[in-house]
């Protein structure tokens, strides 16, 4: 055992942790940039394990590191990370293109809070990152949508399996905390400027919202938050935080450079991860995807493609037009999602752009609500019907 004291949200830290690990042992450790609830690094091991020459160590402080500690967070978050994706691995992953997947994980050290798995390589990058860099072929855009969309089918039918107990799942607070509060918590106090002080964009002067459209909106947020609470083991499982930033790809590409297909997606991230709406995860990686067309305008026919061919595969499993409460589910979310997130993310520039945005999940909001069949199959839900 190490004697030099283990500080795990540091490199040196790390190093003393890995010490008494041989079969782990690294010769370098590198800090991975990103992420709001855990410490990451990347690991270059003295030698091959499992055939890799990297992994990725994660570690689970009693907080958010992004918010310099201010932010308590359950370190329960990690065993639902861990088992999400050890049945992820045997559940779903088998089940779809073999390009999709999720990392193994060959270490948990539940009384560390540390677990190591895959490394997706470091010449991946998030589904957002490429994005925004360049177009994708149509053919491409349609796999990554056509092949996520079988993914989530897969997660979301783990209760359907027997043998498959979810009651971890079911008792994640954590989870059902940030889905309520942070998307629906939040509605009121972003659209009136109660809390103006992180949403400057929205401020000088507020949005004018109709008394009537915030009425349903303040009612859909108490609604949906105790929803979001009253889920149990006997729901469908759902992975709590899927959006582009949470996919990492490798691309195949020709002599020319060009892209040609996909040839790795990992689905990272499981710690919030629960039982309870299905509908929250299409909304979140649908709102994502349309807030990366409307500040990249250029990418508006990749982002929409995939949109299109990731909604519609799920809802050719669901039976097109067979569930229009599921619709409303989406669309709601996805109005939620704009204007709960869209002026908090400094990378979303333009105050203009932004309020749109903001506007625009207003109206989603509503739609999802009050909206009549025939809108919302004209919407951006629309494929789901």
């Amino acid at each position: 055992m190490s004697s030099v004291v283990e500080d795990l949200g540091t490199i040196p830290g790390i190093e003393a942790y890995l010490q008494d690990k041989p079969q782990f042992a690294a010769r370098t450790v590198e800090k991975l940039l990103g992420g709001y609830a855990n410490f990451t690094y990347r690991i270059y091991l003295h030698r091959a394990f499992a055939g890799r020459q990297t992994l990725v160590l994660k570690y689970a402080p009693p907080y958010a590191p992004a918010s310099n500690g201010r932010f308590p967070l359950d370190q329960k978050r990690q065993l639902i990370e861990v088992q999400a994706l050890r049945l992820a691995g045997r559940l779903s992953a088998a089940n779809v293109p073999a390009f999709i997947t999720v990392p193994a994980v060959h270490l948990f050290d539940e009384e560390k809070h540390v677990f190591i798995m895959d490394d997706a390589g470091e010449d991946c990058r998030t589904l957002k990152e490429l994005l925004i860099e360049e177009s994708f072929p149509q053919a491409v855009s349609e796999q990554i949508g056509r092949a996520l969309g079988e993914f989530i089918i897969g997660v979301h039918t783990w209760n359907q399996n027997p043998d498959t107990d979810l009651t971890l799942f079911a008792n994640s607070q954590v989870g059902k905390y940030i889905a309520a509060l942070i998307n629906y918590g939040r509605l009121e106090s972003t659209l009136t400027g109660k809390h103006g002080i992180d949403t400057p964009a929205l401020s000088d002067p507020l949005l004018d919202i109709p008394e009537a459209k915030m009425a349903t909106i303040l009612k859909l947020a108490e609604r949906r938050q105790q929803e979001i609470y009253a889920t149990s083991a006997s729901d469908p499982m759902t992975h709590g935080d899927l959006w582009p930033g949470n996919l990492v790809v490798s691309l195949r590409r020709g002599t020319d450079g060009n892209i040609e297909g996909v040839e790795k997606l990992y689905v990272l991230d499981w710690e919030l991860g629960k039982t309870g709406l299905p509908g929250l995860d299409l909304g979140q990686f649908c709102a994502e995807m349309y807030t990366l067309s409307e500040f990249y305008p250029t990418r508006r026919e990749s982002t929409q493609t995939i949109i299109g061919s990731f909604l519609g595969t799920y809802g050719e499993w669901r039976g097109k037009g067979e569930d229009i409460e599921l619709a409303r589910i989406v669309m709601s979310h996805i109005g939620a999602h704009l204007v709960t997130w869209t002026p908090r993310i400094r990378s979303w520039s333009g105050r203009q752009k932004t309020r749109e945005v903001v506007e625009k999940g207003v109206e989603m909001l509503v739609l999802g609500e009050e909206g009549t069949e025939s809108s919302l199959r004209e919407s951006i839900v629309g494929p789901l019907l």
